[in-house]
């Protein structure tokens, strides 16, 4: 099981991107879901209702990301994608998420205006890999 985290201002696009990032993975043969930042947060029942899955794809508020709130997901996200609208927001993230060792990355405005969930997948895919090979 890996976990994709994809963090917006409000939700409504990114959450119709989350959307077709999960239906990219399930076109490629993977066991892939849309979650939300509650339905991560309790690391036991998190893992008892999704290690199963392939992907887990979590759409939330890039609020959701200071070093006090994020303690609660550390150890389910393996990766954080950062959306265009909350691009001024990525060096915050990159420095909480970097001391809990999650990879991030700004995702790419042309890829999601296109609403190009598969090559958000692929990014998202490489960021996870890249931190399974360290």
């Amino acid at each position: 099981m890996q976990t994709l985290m994809i963090v917006c201002a409000g939700g409504a696009t990114s959450s119709l991107m989350a959307q077709n990032v999960v239906k990219s993975a399930t076109s490629e043969g993977m066991d892939a879901v849309l979650l939300f930042p509650d339905d991560v947060k309790y690391k036991d029942s998190f893992l008892e209702k999704y290690s199963e899955r392939d992907l887990i794809v979590v759409m939330g508020p890039v609020g959701a990301i200071t070093a006090g709130k994020f303690r609660d997901y550390k150890e389910q996200v393996d990766a954080v994608l950062v959306a265009p609208q909350v691009k001024y927001m990525y060096k915050t993230v990159e420095e909480v998420l970097g001391e809990l060792n999650i990879p991030c990355a700004n995702i790419d405005s042309l890829d999601f205006g296109r609403m190009r969930g598969d090559k958000i997948l692929t990014q998202g895919l490489a960021l996870m890999d890249a931190k399974n090979s360290k």
